[in-house]
């Protein structure tokens, strides 16, 4: 009897074993004979199950983890090594900036992994409580079979098959035999699978909450290393509003990164000029009249005037410094809208100017917003005057959180408040 139920546990054909001639004695109809004891559980559940989705959103948000972690370290690396070499305020600016973005980013990502991974915890724990219980029903199930089979002995199936009267009554009661068999067969896969299942749910379990711990370690050692960008970030604002040294150096690096913006527009401009020629291998150009706009444009966001166009005085310390545009201080996040039809020729990131973007609105104007939190325009992209093409912040920014406007004809800026309604 051992023998014979260990057989089953390791895949060897059982013997007909005796509950079946219960059944047959009965006359129950081939294809309908059940074991007696606890109901079976169904051999469905061993099939494979489809890829779990979770599964795979879990392993992508990892590489995305992954990358941005990197880019970040990375990053943070670069910093250290330019460390001790001579100053540039904007550029100094910038980087803790993007530091800030990237560690923000990072920490979005974290929380997503958190949210998703405790999600699969709880899932892998009601699944673990399921099984767990199909599990103990598959032992009760083999404890009643085991205890069927030592009463009855393994003589009484040849006994039974032995005093058949007639050849199909043989036939009939051999096949309920061996139908009997193959259910305990499949019982005993069954539990094996389910056993199987138990041990890969809590393996699965440990895991997740390893990681858990881990994510909750790294999101607090980001949260402080966000706290000391911010506070770096400050100091080094306070600096350049506070010392008159800084003040003027950081003027001096905004007047560069002015010509550096006409240099840019310049060679947009030439590109333009090639392209109408009929240069190969360019985008259609533009065409309009945007010189009748003067007057006529809506303001790309309503807000406090910070900065003018021109010359501007710092009392403090008596410098003036040169502002091809204007400032307009609006909250964070306010919608920037573009002033009138045009195409996205440039997004960038430039010291002084933070995130940028800039249209190029045909005949030679182009427009220009600066210090943005984020572009929500591509190179290339058309937009109709008063779309969105992005949001107020106060990346680059020395005036705190304002949008930076200017209105160039090629490479000579204009005084925006000549052209508003």
């Amino acid at each position: 009897m051992r023998i014979a139920l260990g057989a089953a546990l390791f895949g060897f054909s059982l013997l007909p074993l005796a509950p079946a001639r219960d059944a047959a004695a009965q006359g129950t109809p081939p294809g309908r004979a059940e074991a007696p004891g606890p109901a079976r559980a169904s051999a469905d559940s061993t099939k494979p199950k489809p890829v779990d989705e979770t599964q795979a959103e879990i392993e992508n948000q990892k590489k995305e983890l992954e990358s941005l972690g990197k880019e970040l370290d990375e990053r943070r690396a670069k910093s250290q090594q330019l460390r001790g070499r001579e100053r540039n305020l904007l550029g100094e600016l910038k980087e803790k900036e993007v530091q800030l973005s990237l560690t923000i980013r990072y920490l979005g990502a974290l929380e997503r992994r958190r949210r998703i991974v405790s999600s699969d915890l709880g899932t892998a724990t009601t699944e673990l409580a399921r099984t767990a219980v199909q599990l103990d029903g598959d032992r009760q199930r083999l404890s009643w079979r085991l205890r069927e089979i030592y009463k009855r002995g393994r003589s009484r199936d040849l006994e039974y098959l032995l005093s058949a009267r007639t050849f199909p009554d043989l036939v009939n009661r051999t096949y309920f035999l061996a139908k009997v068999a193959r259910e305990d067969r499949n019982q005993m896969m069954l539990t094996q699978a389910h056993r199987t299942e138990v041990q890969d749910t809590k393996v699965r379990l440990e895991e997740r909450q390893r990681e858990l711990d881990r994510l909750k370690r790294e999101t607090e050692r980001q949260r402080r290393a966000q706290k000391q960008l911010a506070l770096e970030r400050r100091q080094l604002l306070s600096e350049i509003r506070s010392e008159r040294k800084s003040n003027e150096q950081a003027a001096a690096e905004l007047e560069r990164a002015s010509k550096r913006i006409q240099a840019l527009i310049g060679e947009l401009e030439k590109r333009r000029l090639a392209q109408e020629r009929g240069a190969p291998g360019g985008v259609l150009p533009l065409y309009g009249d945007f010189s009748k706009n003067r007057g006529r444009l809506p303001w790309p966001v309503m807000g406090k005037l910070v900065g003018n166009f021109g010359l501007m005085k710092n009392t403090r310390f008596g410098t003036a410094t040169y502002n091809s545009g204007i400032d307009i201080a609006a909250k964070f996040g306010t919608p920037i809208a573009a002033v009138s039809k045009a195409r996205v020729d440039l997004v960038t990131w430039l010291d002084g100017y933070g995130k940028c973007v800039i249209l190029n609105h045909g005949g030679g104007f182009y427009t220009l917003y600066a210090h943005a939190s984020e572009i929500l325009v591509a190179v290339g992209r058309e937009v109709a005057g008063g779309e969105i093409i992005g949001n107020v912040g106060d990346t680059g920014s020395t005036v705190g959180t304002a949008l930076h406007f200017e209105i160039r004809q090629g490479k000579t800026a204009l005084n925006p408040l000549d052209w508003f309604r």
